[in-house]
């Protein structure tokens, strides 16, 4: 104890003000989201600071269990693409020129120029009925009516790899820029093969930038609502559509509380988890070599 105040004592105050930045705009706004997840929405719609676990009763009842487990598809799903997708583009970018290189990362940020919302409607161009893509096809007579893209999960996954692709890449890039490719040459002269080198040698060197790059974008698509509710229309219901509906609609602040705290705490428990997973991985390497 008498070391952590040792210790705070001497940090700067730049590091104070990102404490209270990060109390303020993130902790507190938790802390209260999760006492208002055991009050009790009284029927004039007003909060009444009941305790109660009425809210997580209903929260893990089969109905949101089902939208959350469909969620969690997909967001996994969409983060695997993402994956598949940006390690080869992560990879040229970190053995490119310095000119390629700063031309390919600046193409990958371009579409962020622009707003969030034209971007997903610019999606809607491309994959409506009436669209880019479908008037081009049907043209060529590949087929006589329109493909079925918007309005549907597919649609849905889509918009949520186009938009979240280069949130993974640079953290890939980033831990790619600093892989010694001497080691990989080496491990080739051993007889390695190309798999080989690939999986001993390559990724876990580069793993912690595929973890970090994969919670950035797996997290924010577990609470995405913009997305779904554009691309996916009213046939798909997912976990941010429901908990914006019973905060905005519904204004059942305390349920739409315990379904986030739900899923914060869930997300939370997922990262400790790995978290332990690394220490527990890294610790007989740490004790080894000492």
């Amino acid at each position: 104890m008498k070391k952590l105040v040792l210790r705070l004592r001497d940090l700067p105050p730049s590091a104070w003000i990102f404490f209270a930045w990060l109390v303020t705009l993130s902790v507190l706004p938790f802390l209260i989201i999760l006492a208002m997840s055991f009050a009790v929405r009284s029927e004039s719609g007003l909060i009444s600071w009941t305790f109660t676990l009425a809210n997580y009763e209903r929260a893990f009842h089969l109905v949101y269990l089902k939208v959350l487990a469909k969620t969690i598809f997909l967001s996994l799903g969409a983060t695997i693409t993402c994956l598949l997708v940006g390690f080869p583009v992560a990879y040229y970018l970190a053995r490119a020129t310095p000119e390629k290189r700063q031309m390919g990362l600046m193409l990958l940020f371009i579409p962020f120029w622009t707003n969030f919302i034209l971007r997903i409607y610019g999606i809607v161009s491309i994959f409506g009925n009436h669209g880019l893509l479908n008037q081009t096809i049907m043209r060529l007579g590949l087929t006589d009516s329109p493909i079925e893209i918007l309005y549907t999960r597919f649609g849905i996954y889509l918009g949520l790899v186009y938009n979240y692709l280069p949130f993974l890449v640079v953290p890939i890039f980033s831990a790619l820029e600093k892989f010694d490719l001497s080691l990989r040459e080496a491990a080739m002269d051993l007889g390695a093969n190309r798999w080989q080198t690939f999986t001993r040698v390559l990724l876990p060197n580069v793993r912690e930038g595929i973890a970090i790059g994969s919670l950035f974008v797996f997290i924010p698509m577990m609470g995405e609502y913009v997305i779904p509710d554009i691309l996916g229309g009213a046939k798909e219901v997912f976990l941010g559509r429901v908990m914006v509906e019973q905060f905005f609609t519904m204004q059942d602040w305390p349920f739409g509380s315990a379904l986030a705290s739900v899923l914060s705490m869930g997300l939370m428990i997922a990262v400790w988890v790995r978290m332990r997973f690394e220490q527990r991985k890294a610790g007989p390497t740490s004790h080894g070599l000492r």
